[in-house]
């Protein structure tokens, strides 16, 4: 059943109106002939108005069962296309400031520990390096003096800005270095340095370029 069923009852509706008037004009004087007639006409109408009726019922019902169909269908879509774009999202990396790679804090980031030669064994010489609390690009002091061996530089970067420390001979071979951190300590750990010349850096970058760094003379 369709819409047009409705067209269908109307004009049957409509027919039998018309009929029904011109028999009764026509015949005035003996319409209904008999009362049988007249129950029968209006059993008739009735009869075309209840199946009219309960195809309305009927077909709203349908519309009604496709309608939450459609409903159902919509809201599981929409629930696996959340889903979808739920697992492809990815979180984030935070950033510092300039670009910098990000900075552990509090010093709690374990330092490196490299061996810069053999023997590693007699006594540490243990050097202090610090930085300004407002994060400037400066080592103080930028001057050290060790004894040859075993030597721990502990650096003091009170500042939001990442820093770090780096030492290296003076033709570039890196003998240690830490993360970048902020607000914190951290010591690198150099052994059995030989008497020379060394430099020590902040190898995050630009920072050695606008002048952090420092000379490390070890003695003879």
């Amino acid at each position: 059943m369709d819409g047009n069923f409705f067209f269908v009852v109307g004009g049957v509706l409509v027919l039998a109106a018309l009929v029904i008037s011109f028999v009764g004009i026509r015949g005035s004087d003996s319409f209904p002939p008999n009362r049988g007639v007249l129950l029968g006409v209006i059993a008739l109408f009735i009869a075309i108005v209840g199946t009219t009726m309960a195809f309305a019922i009927v077909k709203s019902v349908d519309e009604q069962d496709k309608r939450n169909d459609e409903l159902a269908r919509e809201d599981q879509e929409a629930g696996e296309g959340g889903q979808q774009a739920g697992a492809s999202e990815t979180s984030p990396q935070p950033a510092t400031p300039g670009g910098q790679p990000e900075a552990s804090s509090g010093g709690n980031q374990q330092p490196v520990q490299p061996v810069a030669g053999g023997g590693g064994g007699g006594a540490t010489t243990t050097l202090s390096v610090s930085s300004p609390a407002d994060g400037g690009l400066v080592f103080d002091p930028n001057g050290l003096t060790a004894k040859p061996g075993n030597v721990t530089i502990d650096y003091d970067n009170p500042s939001p800005v990442p820093h770090s420390i780096a030492v290296a001979t003076s033709n570039g071979n890196v003998l240690g270095e830490v993360p970048p951190f902020t607000d914190g300590k951290q010591s690198v750990h150099l052994t059995d340095l030989a008497p020379g010349e060394y430099v020590f850096y902040c190898p995050v970058p630009g920072h050695r370029e606008a002048g952090m760094e420092g000379d490390l003379t070890v003695g003879g």
